[in-house]
């Protein structure tokens, strides 16, 4: 299981296990992945790559491949966004870091304070609001959790940025002559740039357990709008997701159950068609020339629709694209 699946099957149990308990997944298909010789060879060959380069992009994914030293992911995320500060990607990815809690604080994370600067510079975003409900949860501070809720509950979006990192690794690889025009390229460069957690979907359902200590009528309310907005327009699958599992909790009326059940059936179908067609497109990698020419270029599309549209809207697109190359 990838750690962001895990990551979001946490936060679906902090919900309400009946609620994943009951979902109907169907066999297969398996989760696509490229041969790991392939993926070995173009990883190192970015790793070569941002070794010592100095510009944004090669600091954040060295950020991305620090996945066993928070120090050093927190140290390379703060160097691409004092690069390129107008990058939300790059805030959100060092507020996510900052969630790795270090007495004394990590020096970055005490200087830059990303959470709160992230929360002030994406005024319309929840994201970062939730961050900031959990570390007030995190001091004892229930009134200030309940606070960053309410005002997270008014905002539209709930925005990760995570689906914008493939765009950003694959910048890094077009200027790697040895693997810039392999066919496999852009799927490597997808697979890494979604190894960032999504920090703020698993807080969200950490803070607004309907048994939590911060939970009030007022509170559940919030909490319900905070869920919607989730449910509805986050750019990812498992925030999506996370959201529907929240209201879940948050009713006890069986029909509104069976209803948001039924929701989360339909998102899972639409998940898993995604990933049929991710491994559809691998599997054309093991074919004739035009094949895995045809693969590269829906991937180069998904990995640019990803940075624009988010996750679930870019799934759609690539879903249209392999039926009508006729790899589905």
């Amino acid at each position: 299981m990838s750690r962001r699946r895990a990551a979001a099957t946490l936060a679906l149990a902090a919900c309400g296990a009946a609620f994943a308990q009951t979902a109907v997944v169907p066999d297969g298909p398996r989760i696509p992945s490229l041969p790991e010789a392939a993926f070995e060879r173009i990883d190192g060959a970015l790793r070569d790559r941002v070794a010592a380069a100095d510009t944004a992009d090669a600091h954040f994914v060295r950020g991305l491949q620090a996945t066993m030293d928070p120090g050093a992911r927190i140290e390379a995320y703060a160097a691409a966004y004092r690069q390129r500060p107008g990058e939300f990607l790059f805030l959100s990815s060092l507020a996510d870091a900052c969630t790795v809690r270090a007495i004394p604080n990590w020096p970055d994370c005490a200087q830059l304070d990303p959470m709160s600067r992230w929360a002030s510079r994406d005024a319309d975003n929840a994201a970062p609001r939730v961050l900031l409900a959990e570390r007030a949860r995190a001091r004892g501070d229930l009134p200030g959790l309940r606070e960053q809720v309410a005002f997270a509950a008014s905002l539209r979006r709930f925005d990760s940025y995570r689906p914008r990192g493939g765009a950003v690794v694959w910048t890094v690889l077009q200027g790697v002559a040895s693997v810039a025009r392999e066919p496999e390229t852009p799927f490597a460069a997808t697979a890494i740039g979604a190894a960032r957690a999504n920090v703020a979907t698993a807080e969200a359902a950490a803070v607004c357990r309907h048994d939590g200590p911060a939970a009030t009528p007022e509170h559940g309310d919030a909490c319900r709008h905070l869920a919607r907005s989730m449910a509805d327009r986050a750019d990812t699958w498992e925030a999506r997701e996370v959201g529907l599992a929240i209201l879940w909790s948050w009713t006890g009326d069986a029909a509104e159950r069976s209803r948001l059940a039924a929701e989360r059936d339909a998102l899972e179908a639409s998940s898993l068609s995604c990933n049929r067609a991710r491994l559809a497109l691998v599997e054309a990698l093991n074919r004739d020339a035009g094949s895995r020419a045809a693969a590269r270029v829906i991937e180069l599309a998904a990995i640019d629709d990803a940075a624009k549209l988010g996750e679930p809207a870019a799934c759609a697109q690539l879903v249209a694209r392999a039926r009508d190359a006729k790899f589905l």
